[in-house]
């Protein structure tokens, strides 16, 4: 995965834990913005009742932006339902955390700062995390055949109230356009439920690979 250089967005710690987070996330080439008045997202992660509590204090220090997003890295810590944030977002139990937060970051910079490959949106992207949300990422490398990454995407479990992002990347397009077979890619969206909700993009790169993003309302 590419470095991610975040344009729209400031990350911002709560607690210690949260600090070390985005610690590791720079020493990885990830960074949100700096405090500017263009910021259109506080992305807050939160790791302890802490900073839970110390939510509004690091908020009243940057300035305003259209929407805050919170992340849990804990799934039963308890954010107040009253606040005024745009999404409060959290993890299966079983997930590795900093993993998941590192793709989120990516999907941001790819469908929100960099959109309009095909069939995605900005809005369609906020969509998928607008409220209290649990969040999950998949990711799957291939070499050849698209297949090899839906073949693995197959083992997974789809909600009927799901929304879903289907990221994948090719290698190159032609002159022409896509230089890339979309059936697997229609066939593995064929099996989503009629009631989930399934937004895609795409992008191109050497690395190829597939990314299945799941948001389920709590």
């Amino acid at each position: 995965m590419e470095n991610i250089i975040l344009k729209s967005a400031r990350l911002i710690a709560t607690d210690d834990e949260s600090i070390k987070i985005i610690e590791r996330l720079r020493s990885e080439e990830v960074y949100g913005q700096e405090n500017n008045e263009w910021q259109l997202m506080n992305i807050v992660l939160v790791s302890s009742t802490e900073g839970v509590e110390n939510i509004p204090n690091v908020l009243s220090k940057d300035s305003p932006a259209k929407r805050t997003v919170i992340i849990k890295t804990n799934q039963s810590l308890v954010v107040d339902d009253d606040a005024n944030y745009y999404s409060v977002l959290s993890f299966f139990n079983d997930a590795d955390v900093y993993k998941e937060i590192k793709t989120l970051l990516f999907l941001i910079r790819i469908n929100v700062e960099i959109y309009g490959l095909s069939g995605l949106d900005t809005n369609d992207f906020f969509t998928l995390t607008k409220g209290r949300k649990i969040i999950s990422t998949v990711s799957y490398a291939y070499k050849d055949n698209i297949d090899e990454a839906f073949n693995e995407l197959m083992k997974i479990k789809l909600q009927d109230n799901g929304k879903y992002l289907l990221f994948f990347t090719i290698e190159h397009y032609d002159s022409e356009g896509l230089a890339f077979d979309m059936l697997p890619v229609e066939n593995f969206m064929n099996t989503f439920p009629k009631k989930a909700t399934l937004y895609w993009n795409l992008s191109e790169s050497s690395d190829k690979f597939v990314i299945l993003f799941t948001s389920i309302s709590i």
